[in-house]
């Protein structure tokens, strides 16, 4: 159902409870209470589609390609883009790259660059949100706002990569975040970027033993050390985490993206083969 019917239909149960409309079952009349605020927004979300037209290039067939949040946040990240001046250019291949914890990203990220033949430096989203209002919520354990983040990394996309192959290191990692890699694309639907998902995968024993090793190696410098590779607890919460939560919404990057899933289980070079033999495949 597209998000302008479900509009509609939450509009029409606003009105039937806030009349009194005695046909609707008691129980029914308090779900729908409950999730009022939600019927609202989308019927304010609804509003902004029906008044601007820029938003029909997200409607194919008489459905929205992304839901209706997706693409008002989108939206607003483009308007700030165009705001501070940049000079919106596709790049010419556009790697995401995600994993569990203790799968060797950072490391990994280089043999992907050489795989690849990408020369430009990575955009590491930890790296964008070291500022102190970032920190206290990642410190928290929280995820920073998706549309500061998004703003921030595709800010970065287009001052470094226009033209160029590039590659986003922790980026998406939420469900409004894949939406707007899809939207991103739909964006330059005329001149498409080509997307590469890669995903790096390791087993829960592998991945704990890893960030608890970091964190040794860390302390033994007298380095900063990160709460989950310092608890086993923590290293096993982080783990699972990233399974039920951000897992499943980078799988769905399938759909848009030529996508891949890599063990990086084994030594370091055992890996950095398996990374070139896998992306050897990979369609130009």
């Amino acid at each position: 159902m597209s998000g302008l019917l479900e509009v509609t239909f939450s509009v029409i149960a606003l009105i039937r409870i806030l009349s009194g409309d005695s046909f609707l079952e008691e129980k029914w009349k308090m779900d729908c209470m409950l999730t009022m605020g939600g019927y609202v927004k989308m019927a304010k979300s609804g509003m902004e589609f029906l008044k601007e037209k820029r938003y029909g290039q997200f409607i194919q067939d008489g459905q929205l390609v992304a839901p209706a949040n997706a693409i008002l946040l989108f939206c607003r990240v483009w308007d700030r883009l165009i705001e501070k001046g940049n000079k919106i250019v596709s790049p010419k291949e556009i790697v995401w790259i995600n994993g569990a914890p203790g799968s060797g990203k950072g490391t990994n990220t280089r043999n992907v660059m050489r795989a690849l033949n990408i020369s430009l430096r990575p955009i590491v989203v930890s790296d964008l949100l070291n500022a102190e209002e970032f920190k206290m919520k990642i410190d928290q354990g929280l995820l920073v706002d998706d549309e500061e983040v998004t703003f921030l990394v595709f800010k970065r996309i287009f001052e470094e990569g226009a033209g160029k192959g590039i590659i986003v290191d922790g980026y998406p990692r939420t469900k409004v975040q894949v939406e707007c890699v899809q939207l991103l694309l739909q964006q330059f639907k005329d001149t498409p970027p080509h997307m590469i998902s890669i995903n790096l995968l390791v087993d829960e024993r592998t991945s704990i033993q890893r960030q608890l090793g970091r964190g040794e190696e860390a302390a033994k410098y007298n380095m900063k050390v990160r709460k989950t590779d310092s608890d086993p607890e923590l290293a096993h919460l982080r783990y699972n985490k990233f399974l039920e939560e951000t897992y499943p919404f980078l799988k769905s990057l399938r759909k848009f993206t030529t996508y891949y899933e890599i063990d990086t289980k084994g030594s370091p070079v055992e890996v950095r083969d398996r990374i070139y033999m896998t992306l050897a495949k990979k369609e130009l």
